[in-house]
């Protein structure tokens, strides 16, 4: 069942900040939108996350901040280079760092929305997790392959080896797009291998989909060692 994608928007005083982040999202269109400040203050009550910089924060921002947050229901995020013990005074709201990955942001935001970014095991384990360095080669050897990391067996929750491995994708932050690249599968193929583990799962959303992987030990995706 296909969903409105998330609106947030960014109010910071760096352009290049702005930038950066309507790029990095881009690939995840179908679950975020960046809206920028005018299109925020034009249509406030569509907003869903306000992230800000408090870094440097100038009298406009901070400004533009009060009014986007007076006139929509939207959760507000600190989305910072600085850590929470660095910022000038200890920040009331959610603390996002900009050190995070394109699909952590994505996750993140969802989280947020859900009221379940401070409690829920994927903040800590996967939101907040240091970002990974991309792979600039896949190996062609056949005998390398990538594997789950479990404490169970495939079966042992009821899915398929393939699918165990998607979940254990969805639960790294991969998006449909990434793993599909990540096991040379088409785009559509990912769709049906998830439909049918959210199936077995009982679950509708990605982020429901990530706790049930972290509730039945599918923690993450690593390379297999070289056999032979």
């Amino acid at each position: 069942m296909a969903t409105t994608p998330l609106r947030i928007t960014l109010v910071d005083d760096s352009d290049l900040a702005a930038a950066g982040l309507r790029t990095l999202l881009a690939p995840y269109a179908d679950r975020v939108a960046f809206v920028d400040n005018r299109d925020a203050l034009a249509a406030p009550d569509t907003l869903d996350v306000v992230l800000y910089e408090p870094m440097g924060q100038t009298s406009m921002a901070r400004s533009l901040l009060r009014d986007l947050q007076s006139m929509s229901a939207a959760q507000a995020a600190v989305f910072s280079w600085a850590g929470p013990d660095q910022l000038p005074a200890t920040p009331a709201n959610p603390h996002l760092a900009k050190t995070l990955t394109a699909s952590q942001i994505v996750v993140s935001v969802e989280r947020l929305v859900e009221g379940r970014f401070e409690s829920a095991p994927v903040s800590a384990r996967i939101v907040m997790a240091p970002p990974v360095e991309p792979e600039v080669t896949e190996p062609t050897d056949t005998t390398h392959h990538r594997e789950v990391v479990t404490h169970l067996d495939a079966e042992d929750v009821g899915l398929t080896p393939r699918e165990c491995e998607i979940v254990g994708l969805i639960v790294s932050g991969l998006s449909n797009r990434e793993i599909g690249e990540r096991l040379q599968l088409s785009i559509n193929s990912v769709k049906t291998y998830i439909r049918s583990a959210y199936r077995k799962m009982g679950v509708e959303r990605r982020t429901q989909a990530v706790l049930w992987g972290l509730d039945n030990g599918i923690d993450a995706v690593r390379p297999h060692a070289l056999v032979g």
